[in-house]
């Protein structure tokens, strides 16, 4: 990943903490659930997704690991697993990012999209993360609809 200064930096992994008000809702029901799926990991105001690979020739950035989160006795639950990252066709267009599809292996579901990321030498962060139309279906007409707004993702970079 090209930094702002114009050297490249590994990418060491992906924080987000996906719809933070989802999250804290979640961990409060009764029988709500959040697990955490190796190699991700729980950390302050969301989860850790190291990189699963180096960056793709096309600047594709993908990460290992899962969250699901249940509740409503079994009638709500969402996988995040395996997201990427992918760049727009054209510069000034979103990014999007994907995650893998729980229904059908080796698909993946167009999640969010992400405004803009800006590169710098430590981290790269996100702006304007958005529901798309296939992800709001992950949540069978609920309350989050396409453009509700997500938590923006960082991407953490060695130096």
């Amino acid at each position: 990943m090209k930094n702002q200064a114009g050297s490249t930096a590994p990418v060491l992994a992906l924080e987000w903490g996906i719809k933070l008000s989802l999250v804290h809702y979640i961990a409060g029901m009764t029988d709500g659930a959040i697990f955490v799926s190796e190699p991700a990991t729980a950390v302050e105001g969301g989860f850790r997704f190291p990189t699963a690979e180096p960056p793709q020739a096309d600047g594709t950035l993908r990460f290992a690991g899962s969250v699901t989160l249940t509740g409503h006795g079994g009638m709500l639950r969402l996988v995040i697993a395996e997201p990427w990252l992918i760049p727009a066709a054209k510069p000034n267009d979103a990014w999007s990012l994907t995650i893998a599809d729980q229904y059908e292996p080796g698909a993946r579901i167009a999640f969010a999209t992400i405004n803009r990321l800006d590169l710098g030498e430590a981290q790269a962060s996100a702006h304007g993360t958005r529901l798309t139309a296939d992800g709001a279906d992950l949540f069978f007409s609920g309350p989050y609809t396409e453009g509700t707004e997500l938590e923006d993702p960082r991407i953490l970079c060695s130096v």
